[in-house]
């Protein structure tokens, strides 16, 4: 999909279990001296950008920089496959190092299922990024390094030239579960980017491409799904503390429970629902 004139959609789909399908976004910009990646997929991801390149005439030793928003799976499962084919520059949120080029250490911290098989391999960071930092990737061509964590301790969006912002996972989609570590965090980056009004084009990596309109519909509902969320998981463990149940909010019932308070129950069976609901109660 194309999404301006030198700017590209590339989505992936993949399996997270058996039963739970998942797909991700990642975006490719065609400078006037090489192209530039953001967020590489799950590991195998790097056929299909290859094949992709070769519609444009390109071919993945034209890749010049890798642009990660942050450390999970489904966006640096192909980043060291790309990196070894192309010697493109990696550029990734300085706070998720550790998890990027020790991917055994995040395997230790968040197991998710099938984790080795969506990303087999750790990466070497060339320039760890930091909010407000500016990247020149080439001339006339140059992201800003905007804080979006929330999501991930330490996710990053990239505002190309000031008109097109990259945003990884940092908004929830009502469509989809809200997957956070921090509800703080994540509200107040939802905040951050709302408010960031010259944007032309805000590239999530779930859903699809925005403009200014449809972004400030996008974040009022991601607001009011956060909040759902939060207080539906306050709700239960407030009962469960009153009555002495034994459905808490960590428990199998508990969590549906959460879920279907706040209209979510149709996530009951993903790996990482407890994360966000105890992130709400943090």
């Amino acid at each position: 999909m194309q999404v301006s004139e030198n700017i590209f959609l590339i989505r992936k789909d993949f399996m997270v279990t058996p039963v739970v399908k998942r797909y991700v976004n990642i975006y490719l910009i065609r400078g006037n001296s090489g192209y530039y990646l953001v967020d590489s997929g799950v590991a195998g991801t790097e056929s299909l950008v290859a094949e992709f390149m070769q519609s444009l005439g390109a071919n993945s030793k034209d890749i010049k920089g890798l642009l990660l928003t942050h450390s999970h799976p489904d966006h640096i499962g192909a980043a060291n496959q790309i990196k070894k084919a192309s010697g493109c520059m990696v550029y990734a949120p300085s706070k998720e190092l550790d998890w990027i080029e020790n991917i055994e250490n995040q395997f230790r911290d968040r197991p998710i299922p099938n984790f080795h098989q969506l990303l087999a391999e750790s990466v070497r960071v060339d320039v760890p990024a930091e909010d407000g930092q500016i990247i020149e990737l080439e001339k006339g061509v140059e992201v800003k390094c905007v804080a979006t964590p929330g999501h991930s301790h330490g996710s990053m969006s990239y505002l190309l030239n000031e008109t097109c912002l990259f945003m990884g996972d940092a908004i929830p989609v009502v469509t989809d579960l809200p997957i956070f570590v921090n509800y703080g965090e994540s509200v107040q980056t939802i905040l951050r980017l709302r408010d960031m009004k010259n944007v032309e084009h805000f590239c999530p990596a779930w859903d699809c491409v925005y403009d200014q309109e449809k972004f400030e519909s996008v974040t009022e509902a991601s607001l009011k799904m956060l909040q759902n969320l939060k207080n539906a998981a306050m709700e239960v463990a407030r009962n469960g503390a009153e009555d002495g149940s034994t459905t808490s909010q960590n428990s199998a019932d508990g969590i549906r429970m959460i879920l279907e308070k706040a209209g979510l129950l149709q996530f009951a069976g993903n790996p990482l629902v407890a994360r966000s609901i105890e992130a709400c109660l943090k």
